[in-house]
């Protein structure tokens, strides 16, 4: 069997184990994390949430969700082999780790507590466990750079400490983060674009059309974020990276010269402008319009297995398939922790 039918056949095997919306939304209907542990028994979450001690905490089980999207995503990572963009992809792992231990040591909070939040297990998987410990036990955030330079996310994360020292803005390491590990995504497309392309008619998705819209759709949302927060326009204009033909977005750099976030949205093209109709502020704007570009993003991966499953296009469609589901997983678990009506829950969630 040819290496890349062999990975897609082996992709098109576990997404024979994703949720499909009628269990999704029977979960939601939970009234306690126990309930929702218990029905998640029979599914491969099973294996992963008894190794979670009661009382049961959403943080817990999303921690529990995740470690089984590293295993996914580190087994198609090892049988694409030399295909270095799903194990690009893999960087996402890491990065929500990251994340988590910048934001907490940005808030102060201890070594002890900052471990709470994680787990370490796609750390272990690729052997980069030092990355994340080396940031817990960081004096304070000012320090991390130094412990962080000459890896992928060095400079990034050198540049987001400085922006929040001076504007005290959490968020800004998501935005600094998401974009070291998206400058490794298009680093590793570029390389072998000619095989991406789709070969088939009008309206397939494939590698490219996947990559497309997650470069893309992080060009627009952190021109727009970096404007909420009042970035220079040198700093947003780094932070933009070359598109992709097939992504849909063609005025970044535009968007970045207009004064205001409302102009800059005038330049985005197509639907995107639907669902923020109803928006009162920018921040909700922003927010409505990520929602909806994760829903295309969904869309896309899920379309991929039906045109190109079975290749190397149906990996990376199964592991973006399977974020989604870890996602919504996680939101559910936190609805029902909070008390939240199910109806609610369900209106949030991206498949």
């Amino acid at each position: 069997m040819p290496r890349n039918i062999f990975v897609g056949t082996a992709a098109a095997a576990v997404k024979g184990t994703l949720l499909e919306k009628g269990p999704i939304e029977k979960l939601a209907e939970s009234t306690t994390l126990d309930e929702l542990v218990n029905r998640l028994k029979g599914t491969p979450y099973a294996e992963y949430l008894i190794k979670v001690t009661q009382p049961y905490t959403a943080l817990a089980l999303e921690l529990a969700f995740r470690e089984r999207l590293a295993d996914v995503h580190f087994r198609m990572m090892n049988l694409t082999g030399n295909y270095e963009l799903v194990s690009s992809y893999y960087l996402r792992q890491i990065a929500w780790d990251l994340k988590s231990v910048l934001k907490s040591k940005a808030l102060g909070r201890s070594s002890e507590e900052s471990m709470e939040y994680l787990t370490l297990h796609a750390e272990e998987l690729v052997g980069r466990r030092d990355l994340i410990v080396r940031i817990v036990s960081a004096r304070d955030i000012q320090e991390v750079p130094s412990l962080l330079a000459g890896t992928e996310f060095g400079k990034d994360v050198s540049d987001a400490v400085s922006i929040f020292m001076a504007k005290r803005e959490i968020r800004t390491f998501d935005l600094f983060i998401d974009h070291a590990v998206m400058s490794g995504i298009a680093k590793a497309y570029s390389t072998r674009a000619g095989e991406y392309k789709s070969s088939r008619a009008v309206d397939v998705a494939g590698i490219r059309e996947m990559v497309a819209l997650d470069i893309n759709s992080f060009n627009v949302l952190s021109v727009l974020r970096a404007k909420l927060w009042k970035l220079p326009e040198e700093e947003t204009r780094s932070l933009v990276l070359n598109p992709i033909a097939g992504g849909g977005f063609v005025n970044v750099q535009s968007m970045v010269s207009v004064d205001s976030i409302s102009e800059a949205i005038k330049l985005v093209p197509g639907s995107i402008h639907d669902p923020i109709q109803t928006a009162g502020t920018d921040e909700e704007s922003i927010d409505l319009i990520e929602s909806y570009l994760v829903g295309e993003s969904s869309r896309v991966a899920r379309k991929s297995f039906v045109w190109q499953g079975l290749d190397v296009s149906g990996a990376l469609a199964l592991v973006k398939c399977l974020e989604f589901e870890v996602r919504d997983l996680a939101a559910i678990s936190i609805g029902i922790e909070a008390g939240i009506d199910s109806k609610a829950v369900l209106s949030k969630l991206i498949n």
